[in-house]
């Protein structure tokens, strides 16, 4: 399935209504109005990653800072 940006940041308001109390919340993707309970946060946090590695300019960047010195 092809996600879009408007479906990542529903996506990412779920997961912080969840996070903060909620019981319950509904997720439009696409056509498709999915309805997620307090205890699936982890399966939101998955998708979420999905979503961020298949969306262009959304991927986790990883960088490696190396310093060198004498020793002294």
């Amino acid at each position: 399935m092809a996600y879009s940006e408007t479906d990542l940041s529903n996506l990412e308001a779920a997961i912080i209504a969840l996070a903060t109390g909620s019981r319950k919340v509904r997720v439009a993707m696409g056509d498709k109005i999915v309805e997620f309970s307090d205890t699936d946060l982890d399966k939101l946090k998955s998708l979420r990653r999905d979503m961020m590695a298949e969306l262009p300019g959304t991927a986790n960047q990883r960088y490696f800072l190396t310093t060198t010195g004498k020793g002294l």
